[in-house]
């Protein structure tokens, strides 16, 4: 069981950048990189726009969170599918100093009120202190992604990139004897994979989601499943992903070679985070968790009610759990 502190969210809208996350700060990526955590965010200024941010403390003290001043990305108005700003932050340090930062886009908004997601990445030659885009998205040419793509966990393995991306599939009517969270049309969102020598062009070696939605399997009917975190502990893989059924909720998985996944036991309907108590800033959502193997346990970040706009949580659990 995770153990999580009723002590209110350790960021705040707000409280790392007061401007650039006024509104919103969530999604968190934490990776350690040398004697330090780096912690990347999405954060929604007073405008609407987007930013990735950025903050890092040290280890014996991982909440102790030092902002860097200024946004690594924020909005490309010329760009349509990154105008309103990037969400959704990954970052990989691929040497000591070329870093990736993958980031899911919010374009122009679409005329039939789709998600305007496409999943981009942006280059750093100097450990982080100056970003560049790269051009292009992630392609959306197999029926598991044709309307969409967004958050990522990216795994560089023997030279090899690996991803795991939030794919939309598709919209359709909702299913007779379903409750959903977006009205009578959803979406259907699972999570895809595809490989990469240089983690900037992609292939897809399978053309549909390696995790699927649960449809009626599970209680409430679940058609999204998002934002993956992975932890390789030894030879077995951990996945971590966001289902949604009337809200986001925590579930894992498990894998042998990253490709084939099995659901753990279910812990009821709230998953493994739950929500917090009555009034809490997470009394309604946990989700969007980002995981460190620490020592014995496991760290965890995780995203409070209305997708960050109440802020960021923490908690612990042993890690043989």
């Amino acid at each position: 069981m995770w153990d999580i502190p009723p002590t209110g969210p350790i960021i705040a809208p707000g409280a790392l950048h007061p401007f650039h996350a006024a509104t919103r700060a969530g999604a968190a990526h934490v990776v350690p990189i040398d004697d330090l955590y780096h912690l990347v965010y999405w954060g929604t200024d007073p405008d609407g726009q987007h930013h990735i941010l950025h903050a890092t403390s040290a280890p014996d003290a991982p909440n102790d969170w030092t902002p860097t001043k200024d946004p690594l990305l924020s909005a490309q108005p010329e760009n349509p599918y990154n105008s309103r700003g990037p969400s959704f932050p990954f970052l990989l340090p691929v040497s000591a100093d070329y870093w990736l930062l993958y980031y899911c886009g919010w374009g122009d908004p679409r005329p039939d009120g789709k998600l305007p997601n496409t999943t981009g990445v942006a280059l750093s030659s100097d450990s982080g202190q100056t970003w560049r885009y790269h051009d292009g998205q992630l392609p959306r040419d197999h029926p598991c992604d044709r309307e969409g793509t967004g958050s990522v966990w990216v795994l560089y393995e023997d030279g090899r990139f690996r991803l795991y991306y939030t794919a939309i599939g598709h919209y359709f009517p909702r299913p007779d004897g379903a409750q959903t969270g977006h009205g009578d049309t959803i979406p259907q969102i699972g999570i895809a994979y595809a490989e990469s020598d240089d983690g900037l062009h992609w292939a897809k070696p399978r053309a549909d989601w390696i995790v699927k939605p649960r449809g009626f399997a599970v209680e409430p009917y679940e058609y999204i499943c998002s934002k993956p975190c992975i932890v390789k502990d030894g030879a077995t893989y951990t996945m971590w992903v966001n289902t949604f059924g009337t809200a986001y909720r925590v579930h894992r998985l498990h894998s042998l070679d990253g490709l084939h996944w099995q659901w753990t036991a279910r812990l009821g309907p709230d998953g493994e985070l739950g929500t917090g108590p009555q009034s809490a800033f997470d009394d309604q959502q946990r989700c969007y968790p980002t995981i460190v193997h620490h020592q014995d346990h496991y760290r965890c970040w995780y995203t409070g009610n209305g997708f960050g706009t109440t802020g960021i949580g923490y908690a612990t659990q042993p890690a043989t759990s």
